[in-house]
């Protein structure tokens, strides 16, 4: 079987893009962690309260926050 170079780079290509997708989906939900912990210290130095609707954590403003 004679491969050329052509043919080696496409497959080189797509078994990196794998990779790099697994990469992405495996490390997921620490990065989704981390940007959750940003937000949460953000909102707890500038005055607010973080809290939990549902699902879905937010920020409520500090009260001399809505007085502005």
């Amino acid at each position: 079987m004679n491969l050329n170079a052509p043919v080696i780079a496409v497959v080189l290509v797509i078994a990196l893009t794998v990779m790099a997708a697994v990469f992405r989906v495996s490390t997921a939900p620490e990065r989704i962690r981390m940007r959750l912990d940003t937000a949460r210290t953000t909102c707890v130095k500038g005055g607010g309260e973080w809290i939990k609707v549902g699902r879905d954590e937010l920020c409520q403003p500090g009260l001399e926050q809505n007085k502005r």
